[in-house]
């Protein structure tokens, strides 16, 4: 029988001092590394060279911007730096953190912007000294998916968090948010979340950037016509944009390509006409906050 789980890549412990290119999995970020060694010991160091523990500490920041030729697709290994403090990557072909990555505990700043994570690990909350967590625009558009996890309330010395511009994030944001005290700077702009009731319970001195979250098209099917309206329960950043006094309050939500569809008085349910055969799809809008979803269905002859 064939198992669908991917079976994880076991990677032998090392004995250090060893050469650098035997510490990291991916030789490109092995030059690289070599790189920052060589800045870190004011030496000249190869990927060919025997490094020590003490040499791989003195490195306390990882940086490659944009338009720096080389290419990381794996940063496995990148533990054995264990005084890192930042950890600044931009355009990198890095789909994922790798797991020896959650014991830098001592990171104050992880910048991954234009690359090409595909998800938040869980154990994020590991890194309990971040000041700045930016994870924005993953590529290509959409890459990075699923929702913010649980342990991010972990962060409580968080000043920026920033996970905007990735399209696909979705679910709800998580409550453990209230406790980040420390947070000047909330992005999470231009995704899907349904649910951002947590933006209440922030300090009135964070800034906010919660627009654009465009929650898609549910394709209902076919409809029985039992009924005049059929009632569908609005995901909570609808009833959030309904309610005067909440943060994300802007002139609440409007309802486009129906005369008859309308928004019940709890504010709980949107009710789609089904009383005439068709195909019809109806968009509910926040103009304000540029926040849309769509229900698509059919009501037979």
């Amino acid at each position: 029988m064939t198992s669908n789980i991917a079976a994880a890549r076991v990677f032998p412990p090392l004995a250090i001092p060893a050469p650098v290119k035997t510490l990291f999995d991916d030789i490109t970020f092995a030059h690289v590394a070599a790189a920052h060694i060589s800045t870190a010991t004011n030496t000249t160091v190869t990927i060919e060279d025997t490094v020590t523990q003490d040499m791989l500490d003195k490195v306390t920041a990882l940086r490659m911007f944009t338009g720096e030729p080389e290419k990381i697709t794996s940063l496995q290994g990148i533990g054995h730096m264990r005084n890192l403090r930042e950890v600044i990557l931009e355009h990198q072909f890095i789909t994922r953190l790798p797991d020896d990555m959650r014991t830098l505990t001592k990171l104050t700043v992880l910048h991954f912007v234009n690359c090409a994570l595909k998800s938040i690990p869980d154990w994020i909350g590991n890194f309990t000294s971040l000041t700045t967590l930016n994870l924005s625009a993953q590529l290509p558009l959409g890459a990075m998916r699923g929702s913010v996890p649980e342990s991010i309330g972990n962060l409580t010395m968080l000043e920026r968090f920033d996970v905007g511009n990735n399209n696909n994030l979705c679910g709800k944001l998580p409550d453990s948010f209230a406790g980040l005290t420390a947070v000047k700077h909330l992005l999470v702009q231009s995704n899907g979340f349904e649910d951002l009731t947590v933006l209440n319970a922030m300090p009135s001195t964070t800034n906010i950037n919660a627009r654009n979250q465009a929650l898609g098209t549910f394709d209902l099917g076919r409809v029985e016509k039992k009924a005049l309206f059929l009632p569908i329960r609005l995901p909570e950043v609808f009833v959030q944009a309904q309610t005067e006094g909440d943060v994300l309050y802007d002139d609440g939500v409007s309802i486009l390509d129906s005369e008859d569809a309308y928004l019940d008085r709890n504010m709980r349910y949107v009710h789609l006409p089904i009383h005439t055969p068709g195909t019809f799809e109806v968009t509910l809008v926040t103009h304000g906050r540029l926040t849309s979803v769509s229900y698509r269905y059919t009501v037979p002859d």
